[in-house]
């Protein structure tokens, strides 16, 4: 039985093996495949208003060729990823060729993962071409059995060795690209990344376990972790993060309020309010006049007064009002289920609920056609509850703040033409292919559109994503 099992084992084992060579000449494959689609790339221009034509523009870094400004809508949709990607990618596979010849061929012969030669030579895109090469052949030699982090580390010492002045510019450069972003809706959650100041980062880090700490006896069942994100809740309203520091900053003297000794964990005793209470307010704990130190503010108004608005456009289904069934979609981040929306709602913050304000939805079937060019306000509102993101394949641009787009072009005179079914958001890099008739857009019914790429390929989108690609006849774009 046991021989059987280790025959089975090492088959599999085998398996696995041969499916991960597949996998790694697939994706060096790939970078030839997209390389070569650069070099060759073109529209068919015919007779075109000078801003129509296809322009050429450079994408990778110094010493690379430059490539059509519509290729990378070409290369979502085959790739199947949105256009910001596409464009990532086609970077990535043009420095490798162009920049690190040696680290290119060594992808092409199978010599080292695809996946690692583009991060280096991503990491050394700003790197002069005369240095970049040396520096990753090199590397390539040292890097092998070093682990993806180490490989890396040393990666990053070799270019700090190579132009020390360029590492100099580039920590200072990286300051100018300090953020904090909200994104990626999946399961419930979303996630939060950031760039900041390395103490302002420690700092926050700091803050975050001190509130966590302090909303222990409101969330008992949560973990650190789990109570740190509800923290960054709590920090989002100032007044909220205010009270519960004055409240654990608020001297005891080393007494409960039974008046025996307090422990290290014990609840610390409340003054009373330092002044009268205001339009029916009790000033929370912490803020009397036995409270001294850094987080001894004074409130003078209900925290809830102090909560930003928040317009947020949640789309549920009428059968599920009354009842926690069925899902619901926030707008500009994705779905949960209603449950979970009536969970969040009512927790608010720090268990304190939400302040809501309905309003009446929008009849999408009773909307009347305008004549203007420009939609009333209720027709692109309906329009961008429609498109929740761009109208493109595979993009995932918010349709908040695009222009709406008339799908058959708009001609002065005519009645009706600002209507459901004949607009749709779209980015400028996409209205200017279609408005010169690279890319064929119809939109055969409102919210579903079939596309056309320059060569040949056919892509419909819906509200509910992309189909795939399928080829169309006759290539409508020139390969030279």
């Amino acid at each position: 039985m046991e021989a059987t099992l280790r025959r089975q084992s090492t088959a599999a084992a085998e398996a696995l093996l041969a499916a991960d060579s597949m996998r790694r000449r697939g994706e060096a494959d790939a970078i030839t495949a997209l390389c070569a689609i650069a070099e060759t790339y073109r529209v068919d221009e015919g007779e075109l208003l000078e801003v129509l034509t296809e322009r050429f523009v450079s994408v990778g870094g110094v010493g690379t060729p430059t490539v059509s400004e519509f290729l990378r809508l070409e290369l979502a949709g085959l790739l199947r990823c949105s256009p910001d990607a596409a464009l990532a990618k086609l970077a990535d596979a043009i420095n490798l060729k162009y920049r690190h010849p040696r680290l290119y061929e060594a992808v092409r012969s199978y010599d080292i993962e695809p996946a690692r030669a583009l991060r280096a030579a991503r990491m050394c895109r700003d790197l002069h071409p005369m240095l970049a090469d040396p520096v990753t052949a090199e590397w390539l030699h040292l890097q092998a059995g070093h682990s993806w982090a180490a490989a890396f580390a040393l990666l990053t010492r070799l270019i700090l060795e190579a132009d020390p002045e360029e590492a100099s510019r580039k920590e200072t450069n990286a300051r100018g690209f300090r953020g904090v972003w909200t994104w990626g809706l999946a399961d419930g959650a979303m996630n939060l990344t950031g760039r900041l100041d390395v103490l302002d980062a420690k700092f926050f880090d700091a803050r975050l376990d001190e509130l966590a700490r302090h909303i222990a006896s409101t969330y008992p069942d949560l973990t650190q972790d789990q109570r740190r994100a509800k923290a960054v809740g709590v920090l989002a309203h100032p007044a909220e993060a205010l009270r519960l520091l004055q409240e654990a900053y608020q001297p005891t003297f080393g007494l409960t309020p039974a008046g025996t000794a307090a422990q290290a964990t014990a609840p610390r005793e409340e003054p009373a309010p330092s002044a009268a209470p205001q339009d029916g307010h009790t000033p929370p704990p912490g803020h009397g006049p036995d409270c001294i130190g850094p987080h001894c503010g004074r409130i003078t108004v209900p925290p809830a007064r102090l909560r930003p608005r928040l317009g947020l456009a949640v789309h549920i289904h009428s059968d599920a009002v009354g009842e926690l069934t069925g899902a619901a979609r926030v707008e500009r981040a994705g779905w949960i289920t209603a449950e979970l929306l009536a969970e969040l709602l009512g927790d608010g913050i720090n268990g304190s609920g939400v302040q809501l304000s309905v309003q009446p939805v929008i009849d999408l079937p009773r909307l009347e056609p305008a004549d203007a060019y420009v939609p009333p306000p209720r027709m692109e509102r309906a329009i961008r509850l429609t498109f929740p993101t761009e109208a493109f394949p595979y993009s995932n641009r918010a349709s908040a703040g695009l222009d709406l787009d008339h799908t058959d072009p708009y001609r002065p005179g005519r009645r009706g033409q600002t209507r459901l079914g004949n607009l749709a958001p779209l980015t400028r890099g996409v209205h200017r292919p279609k408005t010169a008739g690279f890319w064929v857009m119809d939109q055969v019914e409102p919210g579903r559109i079939l596309w056309t790429s320059p060569l040949g390929y056919r892509y419909e989108t819906t509200p509910m994503g992309t189909g795939l690609a399928k080829r169309a006849g006759p290539l409508a774009a020139t390969a030279v």
